[in-house]
């Protein structure tokens, strides 16, 4: 009898406890709150170890940084390339030429910049350079520039950034800017150049040093809509150009004839000078020069390949010109400009050379973020 009651006592489970300790709570908050960090921390790791491209000495390359200097090299390319339409890009970038993907070459040299870029940062810092608060003001007003000049959509593309990002990105240029100037400042020795050294540089290529004051008469090749002109009323324009040419070779005053031929609208209500800056300028070499007095490049060209006191027809795409050198800098003019450019020049080939010797120290080696640098395509 007793021991049937032993056995039935043995197979009858014991109630299960639906209230816990003190103790058994704690534990499971424990446990709850454990669990809840860990989540949070691998959460937190995946989204961080996604906002970097690489590591330069330990400080990130963050993802923004690379985008900007990708769209850069992407830009530049196309334009090398020649490339306009959307269509043309997309061609290019997903064709496989000569056995190189030309869009992976890109982000190399886009991780290369962005290398050197990290690199100045670090050495600005090391030099005590930071982003104060002059800076923040003076890249917020480019930054505001900048943004009236483009739509939100304009500006997207153009940079592949957020404005904060490009605001960003462009305090940390100004610093590397300082670094780069007391760098220089601090170890460039510049060199005695001779002025047989200084001659020799302006003769390679005077026209990049040299300055012109030159008269001039514009017959335009298009109608006020800006529709081209029949052939027949070019050759009239033309006829009309050798005319204006003959008198100031017989030394008509040039003044006059300017005012006789010329079909440029007096500058008076832009520059106040009225009638004295029509057909007059005062040009360099530069595509300033072309804007400024809206001169075609031919204008330029012409004009620093020849003499003072020579005068010409210079045809160009949409005017024909009537031009006369009047006077015209030489070596003698212009030989402390020349001689700042060469120690310019020097200056910055001794940086570069400087900042290559950098990136060949093993601890600003790149270490790529490979999850997120092999996910950026273009597509």
């Amino acid at each position: 009898m007793d021991k049937k009651v032993g056995i039935k006592k043995a197979k009858t489970p014991q109630k299960k406890k639906l209230i816990k300790t003190e103790r058994e709570k704690r534990i499971t908050r424990i446990i709850v709150t454990i669990v809840i960090v860990l989540l949070a921390i691998g959460v937190y790791y995946f989204i961080d170890s996604g906002s970097y491209v690489a590591t330069v000495n330990g400080q990130r390359i963050s993802k923004p940084v690379y985008q900007f200097f990708l769209q850069q090299q992407l830009s530049a390319t196309e334009y090398e390339e020649g490339l306009t339409t959307q269509e043309e890009k997309d061609k290019f970038w997903t064709t496989i030429a000569d056995g190189q993907d030309p869009y992976e070459t890109a982000k190399r040299e886009a991780l290369n910049y962005s290398k050197e870029f990290m690199i100045q940062y670090i050495k600005a810092q090391e030099m005590g350079l930071k982003v104060d608060a002059a800076t923040k003001q003076q890249v917020a007003s480019l930054i505001d520039s900048i943004r009236s000049q483009l739509t939100d959509k304009q500006f997207k593309e153009t940079y592949k950034v957020t404005v904060s990002e490009l605001q960003s990105i462009y305090e940390i240029f100004n610093v590397i800017d300082k670094f780069k100037s007391r760098y220089i400042e601090e170890n460039f020795e510049v060199e005695d150049y001779t002025e047989e050294q200084v001659k020799a540089e302006y003769n390679e290529d005077p026209k990049l040093y040299d300055s012109a004051d030159i008269s001039y008469i514009i017959l335009y090749k298009t109608n006020e809509n800006g529709e081209s002109l029949s052939d027949a009323e070019i050759a009239e324009k033309k006829e009309k150009a050798s005319e204006a040419l003959s008198k100031i070779k017989q030394g008509e005053p040039i003044d006059k004839i300017i005012a006789e031929y010329t079909e440029e609208k007096s500058a008076s209500s832009e520059t106040g000078n009225g009638q004295e800056s029509l057909g007059k300028a005062s040009i360099r070499y530069s595509q300033n020069s072309m804007f400024q007095y809206y001169l075609e490049w031919n204008v330029l060209e012409w004009v620093f390949d020849n003499k003072p006191g020579d005068v010409d027809i210079v045809e160009g795409d949409y005017s024909i010109y009537v031009v006369k050198i009047e006077d015209k800098t030489a070596f003698e003019d212009v030989k402390d400009e020349v001689r700042g450019v060469m120690e310019y020049n020097a200056s910055q080939e001794f940086y570069n050379n400087a900042l290559e010797s950098w990136g060949l120290e093993f601890k600003y080696n790149i270490i790529k973020n490979e999850r997120v640098y092999d996910a950026i395509s273009y597509n």
